[in-house]
């Protein structure tokens, strides 16, 4: 096993030091100017680190972790011995299972025992998983807290310190990448806002071109020159110039793609974050199985009105390529796409749909031929077609519905 043990005397020495920062950054406040929140960082603060002294909490976060990467196969977390951890409340003893593997600062032992590339792919999947699915995201993957375990699984410990994302905030934060991939800083502004990193009503027209140059500069020397470093660093300078303000949680969130970006390089100098969660996000926006992310797809496949082609197959290529080892399998999203269009709510999309195949004059039958072979051979037209077909009552009592709503308003 491993035993956690706290120092004698840590709540008090805590106490001390959160209030002598606390001073200080009042002092470097009124030094710097900067308008922003500070109770509530502090708050945040204060928060985040007497969850850390809980020990039951750090085990639960663990649980929970654990829990919610266990139907993929390849992230795991320690389990806890509850008769051998202190009551609740009071915890200064924490007794774990003990993880065999790499410990992460070992870089050469990491690189001669396995697949590098294929350990990296699978810590930023799971990273991404945390951030835009599950909610729960380890707050501190620094080397320590990372093993790389014989049987190639990634293993994380640690979880003291947590960030907890809502999902209307998972939900802004892809949207955020869809804007992002559109180009569209206005909507990016508010997502920030949304975020809580300006104060809801803040007027961003003077900020939306700072975000525009942050992206585009980080962005426009392609994928391989992109590091969440600069970008981090770039954003940093506008706290001075706006009234921004980085939630805990998010700070937490920032430090950890930072710490895990740098695990990242020192396996692999060549790595580049984006180059592997762009498949990821890909393929999720392909994929899965939820109506709002089904609304953020179309939003990326229509910009400005315009259905981008090319933008589809590189979404596909992707996913295709490095996504995951499981094949691309759009069945679902074909058929609900069927079936949806068909429907009441449908009927503006339909004529967006009909433009994009009859845009330039012409019929876009190549460009439909060349996603179709994209698709091959894991497209299977026949199960989309069954079970459409199985659908089709219900579709049809919705479209009745619908129609008789429409003539007894027309009365």
């Amino acid at each position: 096993v491993a035993v956690k043990v706290q120092r004698p005397d840590v709540v008090r020495q805590v106490a001390l030091d959160w209030m002598c920062w606390a001073a200080g950054l009042e002092a470097l406040r009124r030094v710097w100017n900067v308008d922003t929140d500070l109770s509530s960082i502090a708050d945040e603060v204060a928060t985040g680190v007497w969850q850390e002294l809980d020990y039951h909490v750090e085990a639960s976060n663990s649980d929970v972790f654990r829990e919610r990467h266990a139907f993929l196969g390849f992230v795991t977390s320690p389990r806890w011995y509850q008769e051998f951890t202190g009551p609740r409340g009071r915890a200064r003893v924490l007794t774990m299972e003990w993880i065999d593997g790499v410990r992460c600062t070992d870089i050469k032992g990491i690189q001669d025992s396995m697949d590098v590339e294929e350990f990296i792919s699978v810590g930023v999947r799971s990273g991404l998983r945390q951030l835009l699915e599950f909610g729960l995201f380890h707050g501190d993957p620094h080397p320590g807290n990372v093993f790389a375990m014989p049987d190639g699984r990634i293993a994380y410990v640690d979880f003291g310190n947590v960030a907890d994302i809502s999902q209307r905030n998972k939900e802004v934060l892809v949207d955020a990448v869809v804007h992002a991939v559109n180009e569209d800083y206005d909507a990016m502004a508010g997502d920030f806002m949304a975020l809580g990193f300006l104060p809801q009503g803040t007027d961003v027209t003077p900020i939306v071109p700072a975000l525009e140059n942050i992206w585009q500069d980080s962005t426009t020397k392609s994928l391989s020159s992109f590091n969440f470093r600069t970008v981090t660093s770039k954003f940093n300078e506008l706290v001075y110039q706006y009234p921004i303000r980085i939630p805990e949680r998010y700070a937490l969130v920032i430090r950890s793609l930072l710490t895990q970006e740098g695990i990242c390089m020192s396996l692999s100098p060549e790595f580049r974050f984006l180059e592997v969660a762009y498949p990821y996000v890909a393929k999720r926006l392909l994929t899965e199985d939820d109506p709002g992310l089904r609304k953020r797809l179309l939003q990326v496949l229509f910009d400005r009105g315009d259905f981008q082609w090319q933008r589809l197959r590189n979404m596909i290529e992707l996913a295709k390529d490095g996504g995951s080892d499981v094949p691309l399998d759009i069945t679902d999203t074909l058929r609900d796409g069927s079936l949806f269009l068909v429907s009441d709510e449908a009927e503006e999309f339909r004529g967006q749909l009909l433009r994009a195949f009859t845009s330039g004059s012409r019929l876009h039958v190549e460009e439909v031929r060349e996603i179709v072979e994209l698709l091959e051979p894991d497209l299977r037209p026949d199960q989309i077609a069954r079970e459409a077909l199985a659908d089709l009552p219900g579709v049809g009592r919705e479209l009745l519905l619908g129609w008789s709503k429409q003539v007894l308003k027309s009365r």
